[in-house]
């Protein structure tokens, strides 16, 4: 399935073509992913003492984040034991800042509000691994 998610987005990359501009990343209407928009509704999300908060912290233009976008999404359907959102940097750039964000991807994990795992880069071993540990859910993405 990842190396599927590649091959899709480096056909999507060739079809726009030399020094045209990306499409913006779209995200399903109906997701299980939180998109948050400012510092303090991700206060309030990291906050859930019940569940472990796993956060994509993205740009529109990166393309590692284009590629574990669809992964995420299908994680996040399957594991319901955790609160799955991402930011995007662009947008929301007090978060970005507030978490010293300095590239792209990079997935926080927060367990009772407090942060306790960071992956920077698109790293599928280490993110599953993370959600493993810290969900306590065995991971399957077939």
């Amino acid at each position: 399935m990842f190396r599927q998610t590649i091959r899709t987005a480096q056909i999507a990359r060739t079809r726009v073509g030399l020094g045209t501009t990306m499409p913006q990343l779209r995200f399903n209407s109906i997701s299980a992913v939180a998109e948050v928009k400012d510092l303090a509704q991700f206060n309030k999300l990291i906050g859930n003492k019940e569940k472990v908060s796993i956060v994509d912290f993205y740009a529109t233009w990166c393309g590692p984040c284009k590629a574990i976008a669809p992964i995420f999404d299908t994680l996040a359907q399957k594991i319901p034991e955790a609160e799955f959102a991402r930011v995007d940097v662009d947008r929301a750039e007090d978060v970005a800042r507030e978490y010293g964000i300095t590239a792209m991807p990079t997935i926080l994990f927060f367990k009772g509000g407090e942060k306790v795992s960071t992956i920077v880069g698109a790293n599928m071993p280490q993110l599953i691994k993370s959600i493993q540990e810290y969900s306590g859910v065995d991971v399957k993405l077939r």
